[in-house]
């Protein structure tokens, strides 16, 4: 990226720098399509993904979404992308406008926090130190890498095998739902919601989680 700023400064060099920059553009797309991240991405822990197959990177549907953002941006100046774009929180799994049409979604990991929350499953008490997947029988998700595979609630029927990811932050525990069948509900001031699949939110310790119908007290 270097290279296309000096070149595009150069006198006479206009041309050989717009050529550069498409091409490194062209790179970062091809990056996407094949790992589902750019350079970009491997800093903010963004990874780009296919909404039907979460484990894959998104090959042409990449390639899709840039031309909806190239389109988008010729069109409004750069604007309309940087709002879309500015919309991906700390959520997981979220998706912009361009994502939508595109049958793309955003992977986001928790940043590494210092933070210990325990989890106060009936008499069962889960250390939570870093991240970790619940569920009766949780399997890897390869999304968000390193994580703690924990079984609890073996015996209630409302749990799915791989239900929720848990992630401790500076702010709270974050909660996300892994397309559970019963879902995930978690508390906050306003009552208690139900997550969608894929979207995060921090709970704060003192507040309960709903694992199905299985209750869960943060601590």
């Amino acid at each position: 990226m270097l290279i296309v700023l000096v070149a595009g400064l150069l006198p006479g060099n206009r041309v050989l720098g717009g050529v550069l920059a498409l091409a490194a553009a062209a790179g970062v797309v091809c990056l996407q399509a094949v790992i589902g991240s750019g350079p970009g991405g491997a800093v903010t822990g963004l990874r780009l993904r296919r909404v039907a197959q979460r484990d894959a990177a998104p090959g042409r549907a990449a390639v899709l979404r840039a031309g909806l953002i190239a389109v988008a941006a010729a069109a409004s100046f750069g604007v309309v992308p940087l709002v879309m774009v500015a919309r991906v929180d700390g959520r997981a799994w979220s998706q912009t406008w361009f994502d939508r049409l595109a049958g793309t979604t955003v992977v986001m990991t928790a940043r590494p926090s210092q933070a210990v929350y325990t989890l106060s499953l009936g008499e069962r008490v889960v250390p939570v130190v870093g991240g970790l997947v619940l569920g009766r029988a949780p399997e890897a998700v390869s999304e968000v890498g390193d994580v703690r595979l924990v079984a609890v609630l073996e015996d209630e029927p409302s749990v799915s095998k791989t239900h929720a990811l848990l992630q401790p932050t500076a702010e709270g525990l974050l909660v996300t739902d892994l397309g559970s069948t019963n879902g995930t509900h978690v508390e906050d001031v306003h009552g208690v919601h139900r997550l969608n699949p894929g979207t995060a939110r921090t709970v704060e310790r003192g507040r309960k989680v709903y694992f199905g119908e299985a209750m869960c007290l943060i601590q």
